[in-house]
């Protein structure tokens, strides 16, 4: 519980924005008590809020949000920030809440998801303000994960961005200048699991036999259907070697080609959450990491 708790606190420390929260003045009352150190008091008012909130209205979402700020576990954090990441993607918080998840899985010692979780903040809501802060979280996710280069050019990103912001500058500038002295490993990295490295050196020699199992997408999606995106490749070879594994494994898997040059392994389409929630469990089992929910695209 410790653990669980430093976690939090983390995710508090870490945050980009200001603890203000614009909208609904009793959450706003909630944020001061916390910013007091009145914890408790503060997630009352939080907890009474969803309780008399209609489900789905910008208030309850916006609820949530604060709810797994204030929350005084990660796992409790994490549940509700993946919730207002992925069942209200398109509200104003939906940026923010994927901020915060990078910051939680950095802070639990799991760089690769953070990777993948800051650059899908990137890519998916090109005219948030968090953009820098995403390109500075994903720097220093990819220096864990010994990618030097990917690591420089996303901290000079967060630079370039937060053009207005020196202390933020400074910061990405001091991650910035110790990505140049890391050793770039031999085997590329995989986000939000570096699913590459447990790869033998035979197989890394000699091609899989196995035929890439790359299914299209179904031409009929079901409306608001689910993808689990199981990892984020550099390489075509590390993601056929992925989706190799999950067809082993029984798991049609499809990869999507971004804008960025990552090439995202999904699952899916799954017509419920819980669905797609039990197909990102089983592939954790078969390739580790930290699979993740997505709306269908």
């Amino acid at each position: 519980m410790k653990g669980a708790v430093r976690i939090a606190c983390a995710l508090l420390g870490a945050a980009a924005p200001a603890l203000v929260a614009q909208d609904n003045p009793a959450l706003r009352a909630a944020v001061q008590l916390a910013a007091e150190g009145r914890g408790e008091g503060a997630r009352r008012i939080v907890a009474a809020e969803l309780a008399r909130l209609p489900a789905g209205d910008s208030s309850y979402v916006e609820a949530l949000f604060w709810r797994a700020r204030l929350a005084s576990s990660g796992d409790s954090a994490e549940r509700d920030l993946r919730r207002v990441a992925i069942e209200f993607s398109a509200s104003r918080w939906a940026d923010d809440a994927l901020l915060q998840l990078a910051q939680l899985a950095m802070a639990a010692g799991n760089p690769a998801s953070a990777l993948a979780l800051a650059t899908r903040l990137r890519a998916d809501y090109p005219d948030s303000e968090l953009r820098p802060r995403a390109a500075f979280w994903a720097g220093r996710a990819a220096l864990e994960l010994g990618e030097p280069q990917g690591a420089c050019a996303l901290l000079d990103s967060a630079r370039a961005e937060a053009s207005g912001d020196v202390e933020f500058q400074n910061q990405a500038a001091f991650y910035r200048g110790r990505c140049e002295s890391v050793v770039s490993p031999h085997v590329v990295p995989v986000a939000p699991a570096p699913q590459a490295a447990p790869l033998t050196d035979s197989a890394r020699a000699a091609p899989s036999q196995t035929a890439p199992a790359t299914p299209s997408a179904p031409a009929v999606r079901p409306p608001g259907a689910f993808d689990v995106q199981v990892a984020a490749a550099r390489t075509d070879q590390a993601a056929r070697a992925i989706v190799n594994r999950l067809a082993r494994a029984g798991h049609r898997a499809r990869v999507l080609t971004g804008a960025d040059g990552y090439r995202r392994i999904r699952l899916g389409p799954f017509p419920t959450l819980r669905e797609a929630e039990e197909a990102a469990r089983a592939a954790g089992r078969i390739l580790g990491g930290t699979p993740f929910v997505v709306r269908g695209s």
